[in-house]
């Protein structure tokens, strides 16, 4: 009988075991709906291959997965997989992939801000017109059908631009390695000379341009698997700025009183990448760690070593709540004076504290908590149907979340602190935002924050991905 049980026993849990472990062998891979887009493009992001094993009890985890790497690429409108069993017992199946395309092609009109964020624009500078850029783009984000990005512009009113850069992602047959391309030219009629208080002091002149920049870089990309990325970049940086700005105002503008700035660079870029969504992620992480070497001796304006981390966490705790934490760092390693237009660290681009929006903390160094617990409220598609003529954009998947925000941050200014009460202390803040997603990767945030300092109010961001 002992015997008899414990056969039961042995029987049942193969069975369990048997369930568990049982895969279907992937036979063939069908790809529909691909116009442009080559197949082994698609292929590559999936990192599967017929013959591949796909364990039954981890499928539709898999498959959603396979599913957001396509969507990543910002090649496609959707993406939808499944597995087709070839046998009754599901041991071989095709995984079938039904995409829809993208319009690759587009001018983009612009009209955006050309201060640091709406808030300031709209308080600050009076929502002035005159303060707003407008010109056009051209984009192809897919001009072989490999990937590869065309982009062209010119750009006019606070801030003329003329830029050109391409990227074309896959040189060599095993797709590993990439190349990028970037040139741009820009001038302002305005220059931020100095920083009190932590504000931004501007000189206007609207009779001649006050500040011209000029940049090209030539990247060499590696990714030899999946989620990691390589980058290896010299570039090259010329700025030319009015004498009324380094005669008068401020000699250390560009380091003794110099007009103009020029430097050869030479940077490092790593990124590891494993998160489900990319422009709104609710699950994975994101390691990026940089080394920028500008000025490689050959002109002596500019000595730095810069070395920064940023870390992304995103942790899904149900269905519809998850968490965001974002840590970044920075230092410089040489620890000399470096020239103010060159010591940004807090309040520009992505790197700031909310309810800071209206200042700025330069320095050599800087620390940046930013945490958010988020409640999705809507997950869903509207159909805009004949309404909407191009069909591509007619499908707009649309999600809406409720978030609760805590940052940190601290900035090492040991040269240029003085008359800035935000340099060299830590700040904080508390608050809750609304953030609307559409088109994958439209991004718009209205948040209400709370700083150290007693003030708060609301304020918007937005992150159009294009």
């Amino acid at each position: 009988m002992p015997r008899f049980l414990l056969f039961c026993f042995l029987l049942i849990f193969s069975q369990h075991m048997w369930a568990q472990c049982s895969c279907i062998v992937v036979d063939s891979i069908s790809i529909v709906g691909n116009k442009k887009t080559k197949d082994e493009v698609i292929l590559r992001e999936l990192n599967l291959r017929a013959g591949d094993t796909l364990w039954i009890n981890q499928l539709e985890k898999d498959l959603d997965q396979f599913s957001f790497n396509l969507m990543n690429t910002g090649l496609f409108a959707s993406a939808d997989i499944l597995v087709e069993p070839l046998d009754s017992l599901d041991t071989q199946g095709i995984l079938r992939i039904k995409i829809r395309e993208m319009l690759y092609v587009y001018p983009v009109p612009i009209l955006e801000l050309g201060d640091r964020n709406f808030n300031v624009w709209w308080e600050e500078h009076n929502h002035r017109l005159d303060r707003l850029n407008y010109g056009l783009k051209l984009y192809h984000t897919n001009f072989t059908g490999q990937r590869d990005y065309l982009k062209l512009g010119a750009q006019f009113g606070y801030t003329n631009k003329f830029s050109a850069s391409y990227r074309f992602p896959y040189l060599n047959k095993a797709q590993t390695l990439g190349i990028n391309y970037d040139i741009a030219y820009k001038r302002n009629k305005e220059v931020q000379y100095n920083t009190v208080g932590n504000k931004q002091q501007f000189l206007n002149d609207d009779e001649k341009f006050l500040l011209q920049r000029f940049a090209t870089y030539l990247e060499l990309t590696y990714r030899p698997a999946y989620r990691t990325f390589h980058n290896f970049r010299l570039g090259y940086d010329q700025n030319r700025v009015d004498e009324a700005v380094w005669g008068e105002l401020n000699p250390d503008f560009f380091g003794n009183g110099r007009s103009m700035q020029q430097f050869f660079k030479l940077s490092y870029f790593l990124v590891f990448e494993n998160r489900n969504i990319q422009p709104y992620p609710t699950e994975g992480q994101r390691f990026e760690f940089e080394i920028d070497k500008q000025g490689l001796g050959i002109f002596d304006d500019l000595s730095t070593l810069w070395l920064t981390a940023n870390f992304f966490q995103y942790y899904p705790i149900s269905k519809n709540w998850s968490t965001e934490h974002v840590l970044r760092a920075r230092t410089e390693v040489t620890r000399n004076k470096q020239p103010y237009f060159n010591s940004q660290a807090l309040g520009f681009g992505s790197s700031f504290v909310r309810g800071y929006e209206f200042y700025v903390i330069d320095g050599l160094d800087f620390f940046l908590s930013r945490n958010s617990l988020r409640w999705q409220l809507l997950n869903g598609t509207f159909d805009w149907g004949a309404w909407l003529p191009i069909k591509s954009l007619r499908y707009m998947p649309t999600k809406f979340f409720l978030t609760f925000n805590g940052d940190i941050g601290y900035v090492n200014n040991p040269f240029y602190g003085e008359n800035n009460q935000l340099s060299n202390k830590v700040v904080s803040s508390f608050g809750m935002g609304l953030n609307l997603i559409v088109f994958y990767n439209k991004v718009f945030k209205l948040e209400y924050s709370f700083n150290a300092e007693g003030e708060h109010g609301w304020f918007i961001h937005t992150q159009l991905g294009i």
